[in-house]
């Protein structure tokens, strides 16, 4: 055989016996033969070389059409094929055809290893471009690696290496899969006024039921010092529709309470909701983008007390329909989350109770009117969270919050936009100011961690301070009235991780304006401590 640049032919020398020689400087190409192609189409392969064919060829058109077709073989995702150009039989290379040869690297043996808590079969179903026989798609591998590695609790990360049959290829899978059973639980000082100070989360689930993926969640929310000042129980089902970009949700909760107002009035609530929600994700690999639709049935009661005696009661029902939109994208040194979501009243589940039982006509309370004045049914309000968070060097951080509600309407109080506490605006009560319209944003500034000056236990500590404001309106509000609040704070505080597992933070939010319950300047110290398992 003669090397050459692009190709060579064999020359027949009797018998059995052959000489490679070198080709002419140009020659005739009537046809290319592309032998072993499976994966792509006789329309695909003429198109692709049909700008080699014709006279005065040389070695190097034909290097060009093996490179074209290996390039539309990788368009495809099949990066692993081998394209030659074999030494031509004298006879065909005389009538100008030319030969390609295609090793499509065809998957031999798959293994999974390191699946101890998570199905194999289940695994290999969400992967099937890793099949035996069949040639590695590394497009494909890319997709659906992303989306298997979206199943709670699991990692994989293949590895290849060359198959026993020369040109094939062996691919073990990875896993590395934790426990998935986990809880969870968050000790803090949020507190609404007049209730007892301390607020206690705590949640179980567990993420691999029927090795499927699905999610069941349980948990409750209490005041530890006093049960009637906060008391609910809620739950979650997920699950993914393998294969799909689909996810169902299942939800809900109830809740009791019992809050002390002025005057000596109680307001006394309790009520539960449930609801099911569609999410569809978008066929994104790095960043997360989904919509989602739902729809909930809302039970919420309400009892106007006074020195223990129930005056007025107002029980609701109703069915709203909710659309929203999610995304979260990260990059090295910056990470922004966004919601967006809409709730539209749809009807009331109507009450057959008389406004006066005696009356030969029994018609349905309006159940929105009794809840709140000028209330209605057909509702609308849109709202947006937005979370923006930087890093600069020095490892300095920056974190901007936006959060905001539009309604068309009066709402009742369980639909209304709240403002105040930990998770808007630090150094107010907990939902301190309430009303239809409203808006809250945050800015805080975090310093270098201070971890590596301390043990290796310590995984994260950093001082902290604050600037937040907040305003709500009310939708034709009754006369005398307020209609508009504000308030606003700064502070600081420290927060600090340990051992992986456990975060605790201590502040102090300083009020820059007056409300009920609040003075402008009177420091309201909390705190807040999280573990997870």
């Amino acid at each position: 055989m003669v090397a050459v640049p692009a190709m060579a032919y064999a020359q027949a020398q009797g018998g059995e016996n052959t000489q490679v020689v070198a080709p002419p400087e140009s020659f005739m190409i009537n046809a290319i033969d592309v032998v072993g192609v499976t994966r792509l189409s006789q329309g695909d392969i003429e198109r692709t070389i049909y700008p080699f064919l014709g006279p005065g060829k040389t070695p190097a058109d034909v290097e060009l059409a093996r490179k074209a077709i290996q390039d539309a073989y990788a368009k495809l995702g099949y990066e692993a094929i081998v394209v030659e150009v074999p030494p031509q039989p004298q006879e065909d290379f005389a009538r100008g055809l030319v030969q390609i040869r295609v090793g499509e690297a065809p998957v031999a043996n798959v293994k999974v290893s390191g699946s101890k808590h998570h199905s194999a079969l289940v695994l290999l179903g969400q992967l099937p471009s890793v099949r035996s026989g069949q040639p590695l798609n590394f497009k494909d591998l890319q997709r659906e690696l992303a989306a298997a590695n979206r199943f709670p609790d699991r990692e994989v990360t293949p590895s290849f290496d060359a198959g026993e049959v020369p040109g094939t290829i062996d691919v073990d899978l990875k896993v590395r899969g934790d426990f998935p059973l986990h809880a969870s639980f968050d000790l803090n000082n949020d507190n609404s006024p007049n209730t007892a100070p301390l607020r206690l989360t705590g949640i179980a689930r567990y993420t691999n039921l029927w090795q499927q993926g699905h999610t069941i969640t349980a948990g409750f929310a209490i005041a530890p010092e006093r049960l009637s000042d906060n008391a609910a129980i809620f739950g979650s089902y997920s699950a993914p529709l393998i294969g799909t970009p689909w996810t169902l949700i299942l939800s809900g909760y109830k809740s009791n309470s019992n809050i002390a107002s002025l005057g000596g009035t109680n307001v006394l609530g309790n009520g539960y909701q449930v609801g099911m929600q569609a999410i569809y994700r978008l066929p994104f690999d790095r960043d997360y983008h989904a919509f989602r639709v739902g729809v909930d049935y809302k039970d919420f009661k309400q009892d106007i007390g006074l020195r223990g005696t129930t005056i007025s009661n107002s029980p609701i029902s109703y069915v709203p329909l909710t659309l929203g939109y999610n995304s979260s994208i990260s990059r090295e040194k910056a990470a922004l989350d966004l919601s967006i979501s809409s709730t539209l009243g749809l009807r009331v589940v109507k009450r057959v109770t008389c406004f006066d039982p005696t009356a030969a006509i029994c018609l349905p309370e309006n159940q929105f009117t009794n809840r709140e004045v000028d209330s209605t049914e057909n509702f609308a309000h849109v709202n947006v969270d937005l979370t923006y968070t930087a890093s600069f060097s020095g490892d300095w951080v920056t974190e901007a919050k936006f959060s905001g509600q539009y309604a068309d309407s009066h709402l009742v109080s369980n639909e209304q936009f709240s403002i105040g506490g930990l998770s808007t605006v630090r150094g107010y009560y907990q939902s301190e100011a309430v009303g239809d319209r409203g808006i809250a944003g945050s800015v805080e500034f975090r310093a270098p961690s201070l971890a590596t000056y301390l043990g290796t236990f310590v995984d994260e500590l950093r001082f902290f301070s604050f600037m937040e404001s907040g305003i709500v309106s009310v939708i034709d509000p009754l006369p005398d009235a307020r209609s508009v609040f504000r308030i606003g704070s700064f502070g600081g505080g420290l927060r600090i991780k340990i051992l992986g597992r456990f975060t605790g933070e201590v502040m102090v939010g300083v009020p820059v304006a007056s409300t009920d319950e609040t003075q402008k300047g009177d420091p309201r110290y909390t705190f807040a401590v999280k573990g997870e398992f």
